[in-house]
């Protein structure tokens, strides 16, 4: 996602995008659905503050029961961009600052909408929070059936 800095004008400008999952280079078999995106970008003089909010939906498994589950993912990022012939000396950019040059058309933004959806994901991911798993004995599934299995009915 690419966003044109001729076309901001200076202060609040709020803009959005809807953009397929292939665009981002995310996993089209998890993220099926377009990915909207809402910037809100600050232009003042040499240098442009971008808050990025993206969001979507994925289809996931469940850690505990092996089901397929759709949740709904996305978060905030802001990024700074400090406008400079070049870089300092000495200087690396930051996760949220980056510098463009005065002739430079464009600031790319597709690294961290895409890094907005995939750090919302959630490190365990579960149907449901009170999702029962699988039955560590005989494989079924908690939350549709109870466990018939021998090891069950002796305690």
């Amino acid at each position: 996602m690419k966003i044109r800095i001729a076309s901001l004008q200076n202060g609040l400008n709020n803009l959005q995008e809807t953009i397929l999952p292939v665009k981002l280079d995310l996993d089209e078999q998890i993220f099926r659905w377009p990915v909207v995106v809402d910037i809100i970008a600050d232009k003042r003089v040499g240098k442009i503050i971008v808050d990025i909010e993206a969001r979507t939906e994925g289809e996931f498994i469940c850690d505990r029961c092996g089901e397929p589950f759709l949740v709904g993912v996305g978060d905030r990022y802001e990024v700074i961009f400090i406008q400079r012939e070049s870089p300092l000396p000495g200087e690396i950019p930051g996760d949220d600052l980056r510098t463009y040059s005065p002739v430079q058309d464009e600031l790319d933004l597709t690294t961290e909408v895409r890094d907005a959806v995939l750090l919302s994901v959630p490190l365990k991911l579960l149907c449901r929070d009170d999702c029962r798993g699988l039955c560590q004995h005989c494989g079924a599934n908690l939350n549709i059936e109870t466990c018939r299995c021998e090891i069950n009915i002796k305690n």
